[in-house]
């Protein structure tokens, strides 16, 4: 389907064909190119005398799914606006028969701003639905801090990311529309419309942005000292029985002149020998400080992130 917006009303036609059938401008022979588009393409033609944009824009992208999208093809001049694929009337709360009969008599590049006005709710609602998430995940990492939230938070960004991504698209095809059109265009209310919305949604971005950078770097925080903790546990527990093995191994020799296999009470001295020496070293170790938090009660840290 495709719907021609020229002098303030609407004209619908069947495909190209029909439309190629109808239109005799001389940018109809660009129409066949431009409905074969897809994905984002922009492209911009500013002459002395004529001005216009055309291409295809993703309005909207799966967060989850690559391959689940949709886009339309445009093309806009001063006096002229033609879309294809996308549903215009309810891009603008019409009914079919509503918007064939408006006469509102708007331009075309407000006209155009309406329908991408519209189609950013699409995006403006994932943003919000990202900020559900975001809030869930800074929760969850206080409740557990494993490799499944690690995952979460990769998401999030990678989420953020493809948010970003088509506010840059949207954005570009603002600043498009000013370059082919002139600073007048300014003057419009759907120009200011337009434009706040693509600064609240840059900002949005920017602050979840810097959210997820910050939990990134406590992420790694926790990590870091979860995995200094270990490694001085492990430390500390070789340092505390390494006399002890020493002791062992020396006793648990078999050569014919050791005096210690004829002790009545050998075994008694080699256990005290052990138990003595592991004690002596962890007095020692305490009084250094370098024990820290082995022995700390983890009962009452129920939540706590270290």
């Amino acid at each position: 389907m495709i719907y021609h917006y020229f002098e303030g009303s609407w004209t619908r036609y069947q495909d190209v064909t029909d439309a190629l059938n109808h239109l005799h401008y001389p940018w109809t022979g660009q129409m066949t190119e431009i409905s074969q588009l897809r994905d984002n393409i922009l492209k911009l033609e500013t002459r002395e005398d004529y001005e216009s944009i055309w291409g295809s824009h993703i309005y909207y992208q799966n967060l989850e799914d690559e391959m689940d999208y949709e886009d339309f093809q445009f093309y806009l001049d001063d006096q002229h606006l033609m879309l294809m694929d996308i549903d215009v009337p309810k891009m603008l709360q019409y009914s079919e028969e509503e918007l064939l009969r408006d006469k509102s008599k708007r331009s075309a590049l407000d006209t155009f701003y309406i329908i991408i006005k519209s189609t950013t709710y699409s995006y403006m609602n994932q943003i919000d639905e990202f900020e559900n998430k975001l809030h869930s995940i800074l929760w969850e990492v206080k409740k557990r801090n494993n490799i499944k939230i690690l995952d979460q938070v990769a998401e999030a960004d990678h989420q953020l990311l493809l948010c970003k991504s088509q506010i840059v698209t949207v954005t570009e095809l603002f600043m498009m529309t000013e370059e082919a059109f002139g600073k007048e265009i300014k003057e419009s209310k759907y120009y200011h419309q337009m434009e706040a919305r693509v600064k609240r949604a840059r900002f949005l971005i920017n602050a979840y942005e810097e959210e997820i950078d910050a939990l990134l770097d406590f992420e790694n925080l926790v990590s870091s000292y979860r995995g200094n903790e270990i490694t001085k546990t492990l430390t500390i527990f070789t340092a505390l029985f390494a006399p002890a093995t020493l002791l062992g191994a020396i006793w648990g020799m078999n050569f014919k002149n050791m005096p210690e296999l004829d002790w009545q009470y050998g075994y008694l001295i080699a256990i005290l020998a052990m138990l003595g020496v592991t004690y002596g070293i962890f007095v020692y170790l305490k009084g250094k400080g370098w024990m820290g938090d082995l022995l700390d009660n983890k009962t009452d840290r129920k939540n706590k992130f270290f």
